[in-house]
C-alpha cells in the first residue's frame, strides 16, 4: 500500500517526488482562454449564463444578499459556531503581527528617501462550493487582507446547494457583504476584468478548481494573484521515539483530499520505525471510509523513506520543499532549525497538521511543489503593496548630478544624464 524505500536527497524517487504536479490539460487551458474573453467582452450576460449552466444559479441576479446570508448563517449548529469564532480570534491575533508601516529617513543633505505601505483596495476572494464546504479557507483569505486594512473583500462561491451555514456565519461574523454565487474560470474572470455593477479587483486570492487554477494563472497580470496551488502534501521527519499510530493518522489527513496527486511521506532512520509505520497506514486504510481514495493517493505519492541518519533525512526534507512539515524525533528543536524549506513547521508529537489548518493561527495557504523554496504562506504583507519615496533637495541634487549622469550616460542614456545635469546648470 505504502512503499518503504532506503532514500538520500538525490535518490529518483524523492526527485520524483519534487516534480509531482497534475498533468497540464490543453483542452481545459483552451476552454479557459474562452471563458475568460467572452466574460471579457460581454461582462454581467456572459457571467450569468456559466453560472446557470456550471454553478447552479437560477435567477438572473449573481449577489447573494445580505439578507440571505444573515438566514443562513442562523442555521449554523452552536458548536461549529463557537469553533469558527474562536478560529477567527486565533488567526487574527496571529497576523496582527506582521503588520507593517510606512517609513523614512532625512539624509546628511536634507534628502528625504522612505517607504509608503498601502493595502490594496479591492479583493477577490475565490470560496470552493463545489465538492465541498470550507469556512477555513474562507477564514484564512480574508482575515489578514482585513488585518492589512483592505476595504473592499468580494467573495465568489460556486453555492450549487446553497450558500452553506458555516460560510454564511464566517462571512456575517467578518463583516463580509458583497458575494457572487458563482464560480470556475467565469468567477475568476469576474473578479479581473469586472461586469456592469461590479468594479474589478486588484488581487485574487484562494483556491478554487482545475478552471479556477488556469483561469487565475491567465489573468495574472491584469491583476496579482496569490499562488497556484497544487496538491496537498506532508512530510514528516520522524525518529524512533515517534508515535507511529499518530503519525500515520496525520500522513492520511493530506491523502484524503482526493485528486490523487496528494504527497504523503514519511523521513526517517529508524527501519524499525518505518516498517510500525507502515502497518499503522495499512490498518487505518483499511477501516476507512476514504479507502479508495486513500490508496490512490498513497500507491502514487505515499512513501517512507529510511535515510542513513538524521542529517541525510534533514536533507531529504530540505529537498522535498513540502507544504507541511511535522517534526516528530527526540531532538525536534535542533532539526527545527536546520530545515530550510517548508510552508509550514509542526513541531512536537502534538502539533498535528490539522492544528494549522483550522485553528492555531498561523495562515493554511502554503506554498506547494517545492515552491516552499522561495515562497511564503499568505499573509498580511501579501495585500500590501509598497511606494518608495524619493524628495531630493537642492543639495542633494547638485552634490549627486555627476555621479547620477556619469552612470546614465554609460547606459546610453543621454537624456537621462540630461534630466539630472540641467538642473545643475541651470543653477549655476
Amino acid at each position: 500500500m505504502i512503499s518503504i524505500i532506503k532514500a538520500n536527497s538525490n535518490s529518483s524517487e524523492v526527485l520524483r517526488l519534487c516534480s509531482r504536479s497534475a498533468a497540464q490539460n490543453s483542452e481545459i487551458e483552451k476552454l479557459v482562454k474562452e471563458i475568460l474573453a467572452d466574460i471579457k467582452k460581454n461582462g454581467l450576460e456572459a457571467a450569468l449564463a456559466y453560472a446557470k449552466k456550471h454553478d447552479g444559479l437560477t435567477k438572473n441576479n449573481l449577489k447573494i444578499n445580505e439578507t440571505e446570508i444573515k438566514k443562513a448563517a442562523l442555521k449554523i449548529a452552536p458548536k461549529l459556531k463557537n469553533a469558527l469564532k474562536q478560529a477567527i480570534e486565533n488567526v487574527k491575533f496571529f497576523h496582527q503581527k506582521q503588520i507593517e508601516k510606512s517609513w523614512s529617513f532625512k539624509g546628511k543633505d536634507g534628502e528625504i528617501l522612505g517607504q509608503k505601505i498601502r493595502a490594496l483596495k479591492r479583493v477577490g476572494l475565490y470560496v470552493p462550493g463545489g465538492a465541498g464546504v470550507y469556512p477555513s479557507t474562507l477564514i484564512m483569505n480574508a482575515v489578514p487582507a482585513i488585518v492589512a486594512g483592505v476595504k473592499e473583500l468580494v467573495v465568489v462561491s460556486p453555492a450549487k446547494n446553497g450558500l452553506h451555514s458555516s460560510v454564511a456565519f464566517v462571512l456575517k461574523e467578518l463583516g463580509i457583504k458583497e458575494v457572487y454565487h458563482i464560480g470556475g474560470a467565469q468567477a475568476v474572470g469576474l473578479l479581473a476584468y469586472g461586469a456592469k455593477g461590479i468594479a474589478p479587483v486588484d488581487k485574487i486570492v484562494g483556491p478554487g478548481n482545475v478552471f479556477a487554477a488556469y483561469a487565475k494563472k491567465e489573468v495574472f497580470g491584469t491583476v496579482d494573484i496569490d499562488m497556484i496551488a497544487g496538491p496537498s502534501e506532508i512530510a514528516v521527519l520522524a525518529d524512533g521515539t515517534a508515535n507511529p499510530e499518530w503519525v500515520a493518522a496525520d500522513m492520511l489527513s493530506q491523502a484524503e483530499h482526493g485528486s490523487g496527486f496528494e504527497a504523503s511521506v514519511c523521513v526517517t532512520d529508524s527501519p524499525i520505525f518505518a516498517d510500525k509505520l507502515a502497518l499503522c497506514i495499512e490498518k487505518q486504510v483499511k477501516a476507512s471510509p476514504k479507502r479508495e481514495i486513500l490508496e490512490k493517493s498513497l500507491s502514487a505519492y505515499g512513501r517512507i523513506f529510511i535515510a542513513k541518519n538524521m542529517n541525510a533525512a534533514v536533507e531529504i526534507v530540505n529537498r522535498l520543499a513540502p507544504e507541511h512539515l511535522e517534526i516528530v524525533a527526540k531532538k525536534q528543536d535542533e532539526l527545527e532549525k536546520r530545515i530550510e524549506n517548508a510552508g509550514a513547521i509542526f513541531v512536537g508529537a502534538y502539533s498535528s497538521e490539522p492544528v494549522g489548518d483550522y485553528f492555531a493561527g498561523p495562515n493554511h495557504v502554503l506554498p506547494t511543489n517545492g515552491t516552499a523554496r522561495f515562497a511564503s504562506p499568505l499573509g498580511v504583507y501579501d495585500f500590501l503593496k509598497r511606494t518608495s519615496i524619493i524628495r531630493y533637495s537642492e543639495k542633494a541634487l547638485l552634490k549627486n548630478a555627476e555621479n547620477i549622469a556619469e552612470i546614465a550616460n554609460s547606459e546610453g542614456f543621454c537624456h537621462h544624464a540630461r534630466a539630472v545635469t540641467a538642473r545643475r546648470i541651470t543653477k549655476k
